[in-house]
Order: structure tokens, then sequence, then C-alpha cells
């Protein structure tokens, strides 16, 4: 099987509140997970991308068209790169310098950088995503106003528009393997250990409900593919995969413009 793609967020210790910011198919035969490149038009894989979205053979380890962690994936096909900006192509950290590091509140995770101001995400409590589980009390559950699980209009125009398919806007992600699906919060500081064959135990990789109001999820029965998944796990219906609304199909970035990045087969927008 091949993979894609996923990601994870930011926090600020202390209250959040205010207005900060499902299950695939089972069964799938992933018996080489992860194996070879993902590719929708079978083209060379190992090849640098060429024309307007071209990827930078000088850039991050997720936009240098190098597989830096040798998994078989490249840039933004490989299920640990969140954008360009991301710079370790071998975990869900991003190897940005303050990111991933916050516990509590939670930032578009996205944008590459942590705390309020520039997103309009912040003061999103980590235990919305968390729930109906009930919310560690190392997270400070008695902080925490279910209430407040809203994003404002901001933190949707300017997390939704980079957040790849399978991903709401805060990490919690649809991810795959051969046994199935889950929904995970990728999030280092919540599941520090979660790898692809512990996608189903629930005390490694820590299961989450995404937010309905930011984010682009997957739908294999609507012919959208989960990280984690390629083109033959779609229904015998689905001829070509598809991507969710406002983003088109890409097999690399030269399919996308010169503001885009390709992620799991779509076009999202770069960030900055």
């Amino acid at each position: 099987m091949r993979t894609l793609h996923v990601i994870l967020l930011s926090v600020v210790l202390g209250a959040c509140g205010g207005n900060g910011g499902g299950d695939g198919d089972a069964g799938i035969d992933h018996d080489a997970f992860p194996g070879d490149a993902f590719n929708f038009a079978d083209a060379d894989p190992n090849a640098p991308d060429a024309g307007q979205g071209g990827c930078d053979p000088q850039g991050t380890e997720c936009s240098n068209c190098v597989d830096d962690d040798d998994d078989g994936f490249i840039d933004g096909f490989d299920i640990h790169c969140s954008s360009p900006l991301d710079d370790d192509e071998g975990s869900f950290e991003t190897g940005i310098p303050g990111d991933n590091k916050d516990e509590i509140c939670q930032d578009c995770f996205f944008d590459g950088d942590s705390g309020a101001g520039n997103d309009g995400c912040q003061k999103y409590h980590i235990c919305c995503l968390l729930q109906p589980n009930p919310c560690p009390a190392d997270l400070r559950p008695d902080q925490f106003d279910p209430a407040e699980c809203v994003v404002s209009q901001e933190c949707i125009n300017n997390c939704g528009a980079i957040t790849p398919p399978g991903c709401d806007c805060f990490g919690c992600c649809t991810l795959c393997n051969d046994t199935g699906c889950v929904d995970v919060a990728t999030n280092p500081n919540i599941s520090p250990d979660c790898t692809l064959d512990q996608l189903q135990n629930p005390d490694v990789c820590v299961p989450c409900t995404q937010n309905t109001e930011c984010g682009n999820p997957c739908t294999p029965e609507g012919c959208i593919l989960c990280p984690g998944q390629d083109p033959s796990d779609l229904p015998p219906e689905c001829t070509d995969p598809e991507c969710p609304e406002l983003q088109t199909p890409c097999t690399g970035d030269a399919d996308c413009t010169s503001t885009q990045y390709c992620s799991i087969g779509c076009c999202i927008n770069r960030v900055g």
C-alpha cells in the first residue's frame, strides 16, 4: 500500500475559551504499507517536479523533491509532511522551532507556528478534539467548556485553505493502515509514540473527533482519499480520486500553482 500524509498542532498553557480556534474503509489490503511512492500518473516518483509549482531542491525536507526518510514517499505524499515548511519528513514533528510545543490551547497546526494573533484559530482547547472521551487530568479539563468548541470565520478562512484532505484545522486526522481507518490526534504532545502500525491502539494513538467547521474531511465513499490510502481503496464507481471542495487533484507540485502545495493528491494553499 502507499501512504500519504498527516500532521499536528500547537497550544498555549492556561485556560482556553472564546471562539478560537470517521472511520474509513476497514479491511482494505495494504500488504506493502508503506510501499511504493503513490503517484496518480505513473510518473517517476524520484524525479524533481518541474513547472510553476515545482518543488525546491534547496527547500525543507517536505519540499525538496527528496525521500529524506527513505520510506518510499516524497514531500506532500509522505504521511509525516504537514506543509512545505515542515522540515522533518520522518516523524509527526515539523522541525520548526517553537512548533508542536503547547499542550492545551490549539492553534492552526498547518501554518507552521504556534500562538495567537495571525490566523484566528487560537483558544481551541485540546479537549474539544478528544470528545466524547474523558479529557485527561493533565490537560486541565476544569478549564474546558464544551460550549466553547467553536471556531471563528477568520480561522476557517485562513486555516481551512491550508489543511490537507483527511484532517481538521487542529490536527485531528483520519489515518489508514492495513486494518482500517481511525481519527487520531496526532499532536506529538498527545500521541508521542503513535506509529502507523499502532493506529488501532487508543492508548498509543489517541482517538479524536474532527471539528466539522474547519477542515477538509476525506470520504472514500465520495472518492476522496484518506491519508494512508491509494486509488485501489476507492469504490469501483470512482474512476479517479477527487478532492475536497475548492481543491484540485495533483500528482506533484508541478500540477499546482506557485502558491499551492500538492498534499495527499490535492492542491492546498501554501503558507505565507
